[in-house]
């Protein structure tokens, strides 16, 4: 007998071929049978007709690191039929860790309520383990967190010894598991690295069968530059090479995009491994201390807290260039505005512009106040900058190396976290089904599940992921594609998507009939060495 079986659905394996009909059957967290299952029984038999099973959704780029300890039921992935969630991008992750203060500068999604008991990276997956997410979990190595536990909050370059300490560190990481590294340059704890420091890092990786996943130097003003620096790393440390959100941001050359994806296309003509990825939203989300130096971080909360209470200091921070979200440098802080901060409220939703002009304040002036404001809560306030047009965004995904990703956190509207919003959290991958495969057609569905299956289960090494085939562990997604949507918006994002009927995790029911379930099936994935 079968535990599961899933009959009369239309399959869309994830390899990106044509669909077919196809009754899928599970034992043991394992597909056993594609093909026909008549007369045969299972425990668990879903009538799918006129339904698409599908392997489940693999995020490549998920900031899920703390959330998913907080709550570890995923509902805002589980409800989009995503089965598999890779953190510790963009240089954030919360190990190696040489103190617990420093953990809401390493995570996206910081909460109260986690309970840091680890210190590096095998001890923190243990504690994901023993958590029982819903979802997968595989996780990079971050840069920030090695500089961290490395050099402290110095801004400056890596010595070599330093360097040295942080190959160490990063080969402790791939012993525990990790998948590759990640960088984030344009965050105050990733600004001070050299290409140097990135070039022994990734060849490191490299030699440990990592990936090298970057978050380039600049997203506007230089992109074209910094995307340079991106192909040098990655062809002089020799290392696959995964940019992340590939699309640039408001106020970059013209044809900056096109240019970086004909650069891919002639290194991968050449041999190289290369490939992107890119959020399925027009606009940016970071932390609003990235607008600071980093040196306003030098010494964790408290000392950030008080140099916002110096006027001396704060006349330097308003003289700072600002690497992320520059439309303030261009005296367009209408497109910059508040998403998250629990201590100012009314503030919320309001673009920086308002805010400024309400409170008789230079919109800078109003963030370091509204960061005051917060108190403990400084480093998790959140922006969004309205940073793309979807014409730009089809041009990345139409690409055939590119990956959709949310570079958001897994949420859920009740529960602890029912307080905490992330653009994409609830919308990403529904939302690239909806607009790019049934109304823009630039992608057919075989296409599209490919690229949020088999094509980062590939980045991964994964084979038995990503796939819907005899012996590949069952993850499985059940959706309607004339109805799977998004419904989350930029002023109410917590709602959950509509049209996926059934979601299994290593066989195990998550989502049935559109419910969630109390099963929390996934596993932490640890990439063999």
């Amino acid at each position: 007998m079968l535990d599961v079986a899933l009959r009369g659905g239309t399959l869309v394996d994830g390899t990106g071929y044509a669909s077919r009909a196809a009754d899928v059957g599970v034992q043991g967290g394992r597909i056993v049978s594609v093909g026909s299952l008549e007369n045969v029984d299972a425990a668990q038999s879903f009538d799918i007709g006129g339904l698409v099973v599908a392997p489940g959704f693999i995020d490549i780029h998920s900031h899920s690191d703390a959330t998913l300890l907080v709550d570890p039921r995923a509902c805002s992935s589980i409800a989009q039929g995503v089965t598999t969630e890779v953190i510790g991008n963009c240089g954030h992750a919360p190990a190696p860790l040489v103190d617990s203060n420093d953990v809401p500068d390493l995570v996206f999604g910081y909460n109260p309520a986690l309970d840091v008991d680890w210190t590096t990276v095998d001890g923190y997956l243990h504690a994901v383990d023993r958590a029982r997410p819903a979802v997968n979990v595989a996780t990079l190595a971050g840069h920030i967190a090695l500089r961290l536990a490395t050099l402290g909050r110095a801004p400056r370059p890596a010595t070599p010894p330093e360097l040295d300490r942080m190959v160490g560190l990063l080969g402790q990481a791939f012993d525990a598991g990790a998948f590759g590294l990640s960088s984030g340059l344009e965050y105050p704890l990733g600004l001070a690295c050299t290409t140097e420091e990135l070039v022994v890092l990734a060849r490191a990786t490299g030699r440990l069968g990592g990936y090298y996943a970057i978050h380039t130097r600049d997203r506007d003003f230089k992109a074209v530059e910094a995307f340079d620096e991106a192909f040098d790393v990655g062809r002089r440390a020799e290392v696959p090479l995964q940019i992340s959100h590939l699309t640039p941001r408001y106020g970059a050359p013209p044809g900056a995009a096109a240019r970086a994806l004909e650069a891919i296309d002639a290194a991968r003509a050449r041999g190289d491994d290369i490939a992107c990825d890119q959020h399925t939203r027009l606009h940016g989300l970071t932390k609003v201390v990235t607008m600071l130096p980093p040196t306003a971080l030098a010494g964790g909360t408290d000392e950030l807290l008080r140099r916002l209470g110096d006027p001396d200091t704060r006349a330097e921070y308003r003289a700072f260039p600002r690497p992320l979200f520059k439309m303030g440098l261009m005296n367009e802080w209408e497109r910059i505005a508040l998403f998250e901060a629990r201590n100012s409220p009314e503030w919320v939703g309001k673009d920086f512009q308002t805010i400024g002009r309400e409170r008789n304040q230079h919109p800078l002036e109003a963030m370091m106040d509204i960061l005051l404001e917060a108190g403990e809560d400084a480093p998790n306030i959140l922006m969004t900058g309205l940073v793309h047009k979807e014409e730009e965004l089809e041009q990345t995904f139409i690409h055939s190396s590119c990956m959709p990703e949310s570079d958001a956190t897994a949420l859920a509207v009740d529960g602890p976290l029912a307080r905490q919003s992330f653009l994409g959290a609830y919308t990403w991958a529904t939302y690239y089904l909806r607009r790019f495969v049934r109304e823009r057609a630039v992608l057919s569905l075989a296409e599209g599940v490919h690229r949020l299956t088999q094509l980062p289960a590939q980045r991964l090494g994964l084979t038995d992921r990503g796939i819907v085939r005899e012996g590949a562990w069952a993850d499985l997604v059940v959706f309607d594609p004339t109805t799977i949507a998004e419904r989350g918006t930029l002023r109410s994002p917590n709602q959950y998507a509509t049209g996926v009927q059934h979601v299994l995790v290593n066989g195990r029911v998550a989502l049935q009939d559109g419910a969630f379930t109390t099963e929390r099936a996934g596993a932490v994935l640890r990439r063999a060495r």
